[in-house]
């Protein structure tokens, strides 16, 4: 078992730098900016169903869903690497992890996310997170930092450096720090259930 099994095996999530390469995530990256051109992004909601609603004072991105049917050529060629990660998790874990969304997530600098889960206790079929990051000479100093709580409230930082992707439970507590710096990633979640 490769070394990113064994943590998301032992301790609920895993990071897994250079996960595509740097021209690879610099062309995703130009593929937002032009969305972003077309005014394709829109501020970001919390709650679920009649309950959403935007906060900024809980999160402050802007976000563009991504359509697996329609997605530009190298997001698509994200979103196939991410039917073989969902392979071998099922293959490993036995997770019944069925299908993947994602939307492309945009952090303009001052925002952040504050902590909460992606799977709630009514129901959501939310099984894994997964966060791509596509933000070139990040410096510890620009902040916008992952923060993962183990059930101790113990914690660990990944820092959305260019090519890395961030997979965690997702029932685990998170928040992203406030960014000092444009923060764009690919957030996604696989589902137990098949997205009609």
């Amino acid at each position: 078992m490769s070394d990113w099994l064994n943590d998301f095996e032992k301790q609920g999530w895993a990071e897994l730098r250079d996960f595509i390469t740097p021209e690879a995530a610099l062309g995703i990256r130009t593929e937002i900016e032009e969305i972003q051109i077309q005014n394709g992004f829109k501020p970001a909601s919390i709650g679920k169903h009649e309950q959403k609603v935007v906060d900024s004072s809980q999160r402050g991105d802007f976000i563009s869903w991504i359509d697996s049917q329609t997605a530009p050529i190298r997001t698509r060629s994200y979103l196939d690497k991410m039917e073989e990660l969902k392979s071998e998790l099922n293959r490993h874990f036995y997770l019944g992890i069925r299908d993947y969304e994602c939307h492309y997530a945009h952090y303009p600098p001052g925002t952040f996310y504050k902590k909460h889960v992606d799977r709630h206790r009514n129901g959501s079929p939310r099984r894994v997170s997964t966060v791509l990051y596509l933000n070139p000479h990040w410096e510890p100093t620009d902040g916008g930092e992952l923060v993962i709580y183990n059930a101790d409230q113990s914690s660990f930082r990944i820092e959305p450096r260019l090519g890395t992707l961030a997979i965690f439970l997702s029932e685990l507590e998170h928040e992203v720090l406030v960014t000092g710096r444009d923060r764009m990633s690919i957030t996604g979640w696989m589902l137990n259930e098949i997205i009609l």
